[in-house]
C-alpha cells in the first residue's frame, strides 16, 4: 500500500519547494484549499487530484508516491481488483498522456 502520511508530507514539502502557498496552488490546480490540506495531511486522495499537484508542482507522481516499491505494491493492488479495474486505469492513464502531450 502507499503510504499517505508519507505521502503528504512529500507533496506539501514539494509546495513550499517550489514557493507555492496552499492558496496559491488552489488557484493552479482548480482544487479547494480543503483538498489540499487533506492531501498533505496525509488524506485519502484520487490518481487526478494527485495529477494536479504534481502538475503544480512539476514533479512526477512516482516522486511523490514512494518509487518503484511503492509502484509495485499499487500494481499488486490494481490486479487484485480484477481485469475491468485495470482497463479503466489503463484508459484514464491514456487520456491523461493524450491531453499532456496535446
Amino acid at each position: 500500500m502507499i503510504d499517505l502520511d508519507l505521502m503528504g508530507v512529500r507533496l506539501r514539502q514539494a509546495r513550499i519547494r517550489t514557493g507555492l502557498s496552499q492558496d496559491d496552488v488552489s488557484h493552479i490546480a482548480g482544487l479547494s484549499i480543503r483538498t489540499i490540506r487533506r492531501c498533505e495531511a496525509g488524506g485519502t486522495t484520487n490518481l487526478i487530484t494527485l495529477e494536479k499537484l504534481c502538475k503544480a508542482y512539476t514533479v512526477s507522481i512516482n516522486d511523490m508516491i514512494g518509487g518503484e516499491s511503492d509502484l509495485l505494491r499499487l500494481a499488486e493492488s490494481i490486479n487484485r481488483l480484477g481485469p475491468n479495474a485495470c482497463e479503466v486505469i489503463i484508459s484514464l492513464c491514456r487520456a491523461m498522456r493524450a491531453a499532456n502531450d496535446g
